[in-house]
């Protein structure tokens, strides 16, 4: 029998950890449903969303047209395993049930022994190596997208295991850090709520003069203009496009250089520093009029969504646009540049953006025809508030996103060194 250990764990734990099949340590439960005994219970199903158990309640003896006599009965701690693919999981998942209820004879049920603690099973089937390694010999996709496995058979791979009560501190460990990770993702939903109510609130609505809310002391109507009226006029390339595609070609491309800015860094009101090509200088110089530099407004001509716009990043000292980019530097003698961003990613603006582009499958826009897009000002001193207040906000919801994707890599580290 193969024995090991993982490179990270809990004081006071030193056995090796005993690779077994899963049928040695869990039984596979026979219980079937009778309606007149049962009553009214919950009827249970796992969704589309990976781990996640759906109660439903029973409704009388049958339930969306099927008959419920040949479900299963399953108590809260039991093991459940789906045997048709989930969205992140092409194999199926072993979850376990919280509470009680009655499953369709789709699912498989399975009871713990001494020897499992039966949320240590699910957690470790959820880890994408262990997972892969352990559901993929088991499986044959069938017709529509099945898959082809017994009730038995689900249990014929094999994990490493632990002692019952290391089992118990690991998942007892992981399930504290998911209820962090889980808060977390819950503040920076709500921060995202509040910032989608204030551009609601803090905007004219279509053929409104004023916004519904708006800092004290102003009172003055907003004024319509067009979005090339914002653009600096001391400079010619201050609202200009991309390169044609002819003019930019892939074999352009350098390991260094300029750095080219493409759709996929185009955020919805933030850059993303994932995609990075370049191309010479030479290049870029010949292409001057497509040049962008740190501080100034892109804007995506393409979808999804349509219009997006971020400011760009101190990251370089100047980039080069592609052939899908609009730049837009502003006159910052009249106009907030992060008023003009945000104004620029709002619902107001950016139907007025999907209502004028072109294309069935992928939604485009013209630079003239943005350009002439109507959108609602105010004093510029107001555009400084309203601009600061959604500048603070963004950097609020920035700061908890970097936290909640640092909460998640740290979860990422630990399965990979707690597990064997």
């Amino acid at each position: 029998m193969k024995n090991t250990k993982p490179s990270i764990r809990f004081a006071g734990f030193t056995d090796d950890w005993e690779e077994r099949k899963l049928k040695d340590v869990l039984d596979i439960s026979k219980t079937k449903n009778k309606a007149q005994q049962y009553g009214k219970v919950d009827v249970l199903s796992v969704s589309r969303e990976v781990g996640t158990v759906n109660q439903i309640k029973y409704q009388g003896r049958s339930f969306a047209g099927s008959d419920l006599s040949n479900y299963k009965v399953v108590q809260g701690g039991e093991l459940i395993y789906t045997k048709s693919p989930l969205k992140g999981a092409p194999y199926g998942i072993f979850q376990v049930a919280t509470i009680k209820g009655i499953l369709s004879p789709l699912y498989a049920v399975y009871t713990s022994t001494d020897k499992a603690y039966t949320p240590f099973v699910a957690m470790a089937l959820k880890n994408d190596n262990i997972a892969t390694h352990y559901l993929t010999p088991l499986v044959t996709k069938g017709a529509k997208n099945t898959i082809n496995v017994t009730d038995e058979g689900a249990l014929e791979g094999k994990i490493q295991f632990p002692n019952i009560l290391e089992q118990k501190q690991i998942f007892i460990f992981f399930k504290q850090l998911d209820e962090t990770i889980a808060l977390h993702q819950r503040q920076l939903d709500l921060l995202k709520e509040q910032k989608k109510g204030f551009l609601q609130k803090m905007f004219p609505k279509q053929g409104a003069k004023v916004p519904e809310l708006r800092f004290a002391g102003f009172t003055e109507d907003w004024v319509q203009r067009k979005l090339i009226d914002v653009k600096n006029n001391e400079d010619r390339y201050s609202y200009t496009g991309g390169p044609f595609g002819s003019d930019l070609k892939s074999s352009d491309y350098t390991e260094i250089g300029v750095r080219i800015i493409q759709l996929q860094n185009i955020g919805d009101g933030k850059f993303v520093n994932d995609y990075k090509i370049y191309t010479s200088e030479e290049k870029a110089r010949s292409l001057n009029s497509n040049l962008i530099y740190p501080g100034e407004i892109i804007i995506a001509k393409m979808a999804n969504p349509l219009a997006r716009a971020t400011i760009l990043p101190k990251i370089e000292p100047k980039y080069l646009m592609a052939s899908d980019g609009i730049r837009l530097k502003i006159n910052t003698d009249y106009f907030d540049n992060y008023y003009i961003l945000t104004l620029i990613n709002s619902d107001v603006f950016r139907k007025e953006a999907l209502n004028n582009s072109t294309g069935t499958t992928r939604k485009r826009i013209g630079l003239v025809t943005l350009g002439n897009l109507p959108m609602m000002i105010p004093s510029f001193e107001e555009q400084q508030k309203i601009g600061s207040f959604f500048k603070q906000l963004d950097d609020t919801i920035a700061l908890h996103q970097r936290k909640l994707d640092l909460l998640k890599e740290q979860k990422k580290g630990f399965l990979q060194t707690m597990f064997v």
